[in-house]
């Protein structure tokens, strides 16, 4: 039978100077896991873990194993809850060991004698940490990085059950926080029980197992970092527009922000925006229209396109089909609906042979004062051809319909702009 979670919080509060900062808040963690709590400055993140390490005086239940926390003496609780705060000072000019070695009196006594164990554990958390050729320095000769090293390896050699860790990474450079972090990842993976503050999502959702997102002292979303991270999340708690996709090494969920819409962008313009691409050639494209804010879509790309993946990641409507094949009457139905719906259609003149002639077909008979076609300054319609001059012809017959052509970005955001205005001027919805 399994016992007790090591720690279990139940409508915690807690907060400075008669100020609730977190509220209610109900949480467990398991044996052997790895949590990452995140949330924007000041939604309570760091209150929360002052809490569940007693520094802070909190209402509601909180249990370690079982066990009301304020039945535990301080030497108790030094031996099964360690913490790292995000800085400590240096008030005294101890040398790296001694700090590290204050760590084992919660369980000898301050006025006891170490014991050859005691020394080994705290050598192998220096080392461990990467600092064992410091272990004679000042303290107070130490980087923030080195100093934060410290404090990590000080709880290590603590040896307790639950480690507490209050954004551990945020004075080390970038080989130091992979470093650490596996470190820690592996110490839960061992059995320990893990809690960090993080600031960087991205570090949080690579080694953390799970994540608590908190905003205004209350937890709104508990998960793994895929359930955690979404976009309407991020948005939601941070207000930053990010999308999401998957680290190409581990899988795991990582952020990209994306580049500041403009503020009016949906007041001032709601046109539907159909880019009909292919071959890589409207990846630029969409994501220039999408962060002016145009309501952007795609047509028929297969899965191995470049534009895909953008339209993807942006999530950007699309249909997908598979590469180097016949396109479906399906997909075709559908592009034309998608076609029908839109208010322009900037064609980005791309390859076609045969398998995708059709696309172009479709979109042939769509009026010129719905209709731009996206060709690169210096190309000719002819090297897009690979149906034998079919493609070709039909390029030329939307030309020759006085379809407007454009040479770069900007001059297509200039026509769409001057419809915007048109419509505007004639009262148009």
């Amino acid at each position: 039978m399994n016992g007790p979670d090591p720690v279990n919080a139940e409508n915690l509060a807690a907060g400075y100077n008669g100020e609730e900062i977190i509220r209610s808040v109900s949480c467990s963690f398991e044996k052997g896991t790895f949590t990452g709590i995140i949330g924007p400055n000041g939604s309570g993140k760091t209150t929360l873990l002052r809490a569940i390490s007693r520094i802070l005086p909190a209402t509601g239940i909180l249990e370690l194993d079982g066990r009301p926390v304020c039945d535990y003496t301080t030497a108790e609780l030094g031996m099964v809850l360690g913490f790292v705060p995000q800085d400590e000072e240096r008030s005294f000019a101890y040398t790296v060991m001694q700090v590290v070695l204050m760590s084992r009196y919660s369980r000898t006594g301050r006025f006891s004698p170490l014991s050859p164990d005691d020394y080994a554990r705290c050598n192998d958390a220096l080392e461990r940490t990467g600092i064992g050729r410091l272990k004679d320095r000042s303290i107070r000769a130490l980087s923030g990085g080195e100093w934060q090293r410290v404090l990590i390896a000080r709880a290590l050699a603590q040896d307790t059950p639950v480690i507490l860790m209050d954004e551990p990474t945020s004075h080390l450079d970038l080989a130091h926080q992979a470093g650490i972090l596996s470190l820690v990842r592996d110490l839960a993976g061992s059995g320990r029980t893990i809690i960090g503050v993080f600031h960087d999502l991205n570090l949080a959702s690579q080694y953390c197992d799970r994540l608590l997102m908190i905003r205004d002292g209350k937890i709104v979303a508990d998960g793994s970092p895929a359930k955690v991270l979404t976009p309407e999340n991020v948005w939601d708690v941070y207000g930053a527009e990010v999308v999401t996709t998957s680290h190409p090494a581990t899988g795991r969920t990582i952020l990209l922000p994306l580049g500041t819409r403009h503020a009016d962008s949906h007041t001032k313009d709601n046109q539907n925006v159909l880019v009909i691409s292919g071959g890589g050639s409207g990846g630029e494209l969409l994501r220039f229209l999408y962060r002016r804010g145009y309501s952007v879509s795609a047509g028929i790309l297969a899965t191995t396109d470049s534009d895909y993946t953008v339209a993807k990641v942006l999530k950007i409507p699309y249909i997908p089909v598979m590469p180097f094949s016949q396109i479906s009457d399906h997909a075709l139905e559908k592009l034309k609906r998608m076609i029908a719906q839109s208010d322009r259609i900037v064609l980005s003149a791309h390859p076609v042979g045969t398998g995708n002639l059709p696309v172009l077909e479709a979109v042939r008979g769509t009026g010129p004062g719905r209709l731009l076609i996206h060709l690169p300054e210096g190309r000719d319609i002819a090297s897009y051809d690979f149906a034998k001059g079919a493609a070709a012809a039909v390029y030329q017959q939307i030309l020759d319909a006085g379809s407007p052509c454009c040479e770069t970005h900007d001059s297509i955001l200039r026509h769409l702009e001057q419809e915007s205005q048109r419509k505007n001027r004639e009262g148009d919805p």
